[in-house]
């Protein structure tokens, strides 16, 4: 589903990338240099955003019981979120307490080759994926490249559609 032309993301107050510092990393700066403040939630957040102005980190411990309530406090505390950009491994039960406290966000969900759309919320007709495939050459198959999946990502973010980057198939 795509957004209407009048709901099309416009630089939000404040946005949110999700594990987006490895592969992502050109889609979440590509976010943050259209938001006013951007959360970067990652492992090493921290490291991320050195030098960065408009970005918070905040530093992910996924298996840490408090994490859920240490990120909906930091989401609490920012401007109105207008834009998320998440990538998870198991995303499925991360947006279960997520995807409430991001009410009135566009979200971009990135999943992988293998990964199964998660099932998500009736609440959650917003969500745009991206899911992640490998492209043909002479020799093969070969995985994307982070400028490929990046790219992907931004497009979903400017139009809200949802994608296929590359084929999903088995690579080899």
């Amino acid at each position: 589903m795509a957004w209407p032309e009048a709901a099309q993301p416009r630089a939000p107050a404040a946005a949110i990338a999700v594990g987006g510092t490895g592969m992502l990393a050109k889609a979440t700066r590509w976010l943050a240099s259209r938001s006013a403040r951007t959360l970067i939630v990652a492992r090493r957040a921290t490291l991320f955003i050195a030098g960065q102005t408009g970005m918070v980190a905040v530093n992910a411990d996924w298996n840490a019981a408090k994490f859920p309530a240490t990120l909906q406090r930091a989401i609490a505390e920012a401007p109105a979120i207008g834009t998320a950009l998440i990538w998870l491994h198991d995303p499925e039960p991360a947006l279960a307490w997520l995807l409430p406290v991001l009410p009135g966000a566009r979200v971009v969900l990135v999943l992988g080759s293998v990964s199964e759309a998660p099932t998500l919320p009736t609440s959650a007709a917003r969500i745009a994926t991206v899911r992640l495939g490998s492209i043909a050459t002479a020799h093969g198959r070969r995985w994307l490249s982070d400028d490929e999946i990046s790219d992907g990502a931004i497009a979903a973010l400017r139009d809200g559609r949802s994608r296929i980057v590359g084929e999903l198939g088995p690579v080899g």
